[in-house]
């Protein structure tokens, strides 16, 4: 069996859906979320700025929806404890995570009342879209 490098973003992305996986696991009461100190470990293991790995999470999570791998629910929740902790920490958004929020924002209400849209694709989906095809290919992940 292959081990997992202990440096690579995929360790990192195993460990955040581990989080959320126990999460859903828990609705309605949440008793595990993304904390400082997740964003420390990941920081450090990756060897990368705070601002690099909110951008690295964020692309995975806009590649994931764009795909089709990821729902909406789970991208936005990420996205919004993200928020959480640059918030809290009174840090600055890295430009591309604030898109992405921004993005998943969009789709969490019905804008002008029209309940006979989905906003999550009518206002996300396109969004994101724009996000990943302005993107280059090796742009972080």
């Amino acid at each position: 069996m292959k081990q997992e490098d202990p440096c690579s973003f995929d360790a990192v992305w195993a460990d955040l859906t581990a989080i959320y996986q126990v999460r859903a696991e828990q609705r309605p009461i949440f008793t595990r979320r993304l904390t400082e100190s997740d964003i420390q470990k990941w920081r450090t293991t990756l060897r990368v700025s705070r601002a690099t790995l909110y951008d690295m999470i964020a692309m995975r999570l806009a590649r994931g929806f764009y795909a089709s791998d990821l729902d909406f629910t789970f991208c936005d929740t990420v996205i919004n404890d993200i928020n959480r902790v640059i918030t809290l920490s009174k840090e600055g958004w890295p430009d591309l995570c604030r898109r992405v929020y921004l993005a998943f924002d969009e789709g969490e209400y019905y804008h002008n009342n029209n309940r006979d849209e989905k906003p999550s694709e009518v206002y996300t989906r396109p969004q994101i879209a724009r996000i990943i095809e302005g993107s280059r290919s090796d742009q972080i992940l």
